[in-house]
């Protein structure tokens, strides 16, 4: 699992259960794995959460602070095209004292994505 705390997935999953989206799949409990990318060729990426809703694939991130600015917004990138791709959107979910850099980081690089506190 990531380097992100269990209650921040719980209440991720929560968010996107009461939001009516179906066939969860998580890296956190009792979820079905999510699906892993490679990136670069090199590394790969899953993402948080994804689910599907109206026949669309949407994607979740738990947003953090972090100082790797370049690989979060690469990552972000990929998510939000896929989701895109599939008919969903991309999520980033940003808990309490991460919102601020969510936002800043969506609108520098013009990323197509819903920010949602929780």
């Amino acid at each position: 699992m990531s380097t992100v705390s269990t209650d921040y997935f719980e209440k991720a999953l929560e968010y996107v259960q009461k939001k009516g989206f179906k066939n969860i799949k998580s890296k956190y409990d009792e979820f079905e794995d999510t699906t892993s990318f490679s990136q670069d060729g090199e590394k790969t990426v899953a993402p948080d959460i994804t689910a599907t809703k109206g026949g669309g694939k949407s994607y979740f991130q738990i947003s953090l602070k972090n100082d790797d600015e370049t690989g979060t917004v690469s990552k972000w990138k990929l998510f939000a095209t896929l989701a895109e791709m599939k008919g969903g959107k991309l999520f980033l979910l940003a808990p309490r004292g991460h919102k601020s850099f969510t936002v800043n980081i969506v609108k520098t690089y013009d990323l197509n994505a819903t920010v949602i506190s929780i």
